[in-house]
């Protein structure tokens, strides 16, 4: 499951795009239930492990790719944030505050992915 995330992530930023974690879970047939907390803990622990491993390998955040549909979903998850404070060491409330820091790592991704060679190179280093 993690590898076609990651592989659908990548195929995102090569299309320049975001989905909502809906769309990922209905996309990937992924079978998870939103309403139920273990499931969205579990869909930030896959999305995590993804990110960290890119991480260290250089690579930007995949998981920035993946956004919430509604202002509540947003309002209730730090999950990215959270995510991000302990790799850049800055306080997540800080980096939710900046309104330009999650589209700051979704512009990574897409300029990182967009570059076939970068693409070819490492699409299989999961």
């Amino acid at each position: 499951m993690d590898r076609d995330i990651r592989n659908k992530l990548i195929e995102l930023a090569r299309q320049k795009t975001t989905w909502s974690y809906k769309q990922l879970n209905q996309q990937l047939f992924l079978g998870f239930d939103f309403q139920l907390k273990d499931h969205h803990e579990k869909i930030g622990e896959i999305l995590a492990k993804i990110s960290l491993h890119e991480h260290s390998r250089k690579r930007p955040l995949l998981s920035a790719l993946i956004k919430h549909s509604s202002y509540t979903e947003k309002k209730k998850d730090r999950n990215f944030v959270k995510l991000c404070e302990s790799i850049y060491g800055i306080g997540w409330e800080q980096l939710k505050a900046d309104p330009a820091f999650e589209q700051e790592r979704i512009k990574e991704c897409i300029d990182f992915w967009k570059e076939d060679d970068k693409y070819h190179a490492h699409k299989n280093d999961y």
